[in-house]
């Protein structure tokens, strides 16, 4: 009987160790869609569906989801499942042999024994259409684990099922908060919605027969010109050169190291009232991945990057401006020239080398900003002076003039039959549309 006790009594491994598959709640389809506003305190436990943009994405880390002990007295394996975020690690062993011959053996974690999960967390904000006018846009806290991580990049339109629930707060908010809890969402299912011309594997066989047959007629650049914004009249070359923006170029790269950008650059100047900003919304619109922003509203740091510090793990990271949120996509700079000469000098770099240096906090580095930069300008005397240059009407340096590969002036000129066919496209717009 004695030498009975002192057998090792294998403990059973809990099944989330041995599981070599992952569950996912993915809600059905038909579930209903709601913004960060709509989900409060009423939805906390339940399975939400969000539609949102991603602005900021935390690195991979892994997190811990079975520990395994190894006792120094017994031949015992200890586990130990973690189901929240925090946990107190196991120092005594507690098995039946040493509790018998009371050793008080020392547990020790094994690496290679424990189950890791990948670990993301990704900050969501509220789609400017979903904001009631006058508010400021929301923000919620999403972690993905599992396969979900490394989906979603910032600046993504994603779509996102999960379920609501509370953490407490740490440290010194814990003080503050009392019974106030903050929340996050567990993504159980996420979805992008724009992708890139390079992600787009497969194709419906009707509109593949329609590129087909657009491509052999003679005139598929001009009508594809035209269906780039219908509701704005004229402006025929504005909008080939637009297209010619969206679909970009080949990018080459060079025996000797030199890189030639494949990438479009565009500026648009000229008179207030031309619809200028409406191109820009509307590039904004199509384009797979875009970012608008306006220069007056844009510091340097808000176009390039910030130094912040991670929630998560409190080091300092950083965090891409809309020149990076749009890297292979399209930056839409409204207002170009009301940018401060310190902010818009932050666009040299970008525009020629098409990365952002950073050299701030420690952190010394550089980001990809493969992007084409469109840009609208207004006169500096609020109309066009013609005996003055382009560059003393729009007050824009030469040098950031030199980098736009295409420049456009468009002026308001007075001429009775092109306003009356205008007001008479505004009002057909306006009546049937």
């Amino acid at each position: 009987g004695g030498e009975d006790e002192d057998e090792p009594e294998l403990a059973e491994p809990p099944a989330a160790l041995m599981r070599r598959f992952e569950l996912f709640l993915q809600p059905p389809s038909e579930h209903k869609l709601s913004s960060i506003r709509e989900v409060g305190a009423a939805s906390i436990g339940a399975l939400v569906r969000i539609r949102a943009m991603v602005t900021r994405v935390s690195t991979v880390r892994p997190l811990v989801s079975v520990i395994t002990y190894t006792c120094n007295s017994c031949p015992y394996e200890t586990y130990h499942e973690v189901k929240g975020r925090q946990f107190k690690p196991k120092d005594v062993c507690e098995s039946h042999f040493c509790r018998t011959h009371k050793s008080k053996g020392r547990l020790q974690m094994q690496t290679r024994g424990s189950k890791f999960l990948p670990f993301q967390e990704i900050k969501l904000q509220e789609l400017p259409d979903q904001v009631p006018m006058g508010h400021v846009p929301r923000t919620l806290t999403c972690h993905l684990r599992g396969g979900l991580v490394r989906v979603a990049k910032p600046g993504d339109l994603v779509t996102l099922g999960g379920v609501f629930l509370p953490v407490r707060y740490q440290g010194y908010k814990q003080m503050k908060a009392g019974l106030v809890s903050d929340t996050y969402l567990l993504a159980q299912h996420i979805e992008r919605h724009k992708k890139n011309y390079d992600e787009l594997t497969s194709m419906d066989a009707s509109i593949e027969d329609a590129v087909y047959d657009l491509a052999d007629q003679s005139d598929a650049y001009s009508r594809l010109a035209r269906s780039i914004a219908p509701e704005i009249w004229g402006n025929e070359d504005v909008k080939k050169a637009l297209l010619l923006l969206l679909t970009g170029g080949v990018t080459r790269a060079l025996k000797d190291g030199m890189t030639i950008r494949g990438d479009v650059h565009l500026c648009l100047m000229g008179d207030p009232g031309i619809a200028k900003s409406q191109l820009l919304k509307y590039i904004s619109t199509i384009a797979p991945r875009a970012v608008y922003t306006t220069g007056k509203g844009s510091s340097g740091v808000g176009l390039t990057a910030a130094v912040t510090r991670d929630q998560v793990s409190g080091e300092m990271a950083l965090e891409g401006g809309a020149l990076v949120l749009a890297d292979k996509g399209v930056c839409c700079i409204d207002e170009f020239d009301k940018m401060d000469d310190q902010d818009r000098t932050a666009i040299h770099e970008v525009m020629e080398q098409q990365t952002v240096s950073i050299a701030k906090a420690g952190i010394t580095t550089q980001l990809n900003a493969r992007t084409a930069v469109l840009a609208a300008a207004n006169p500096l005397y609020g109309r066009y002076n013609k005996k003055r240059s382009i560059s003393e009407n729009v007050n824009l340096p030469n040098s950031l003039l030199s980098r736009f590969d295409l420049l456009f002036l468009l002026l308001d000129r007075v001429d009775v039959e092109s306003d009356m066919a205008l007001a008479r496209h505004v009002t057909y717009v306006h009546r049937y549309r």
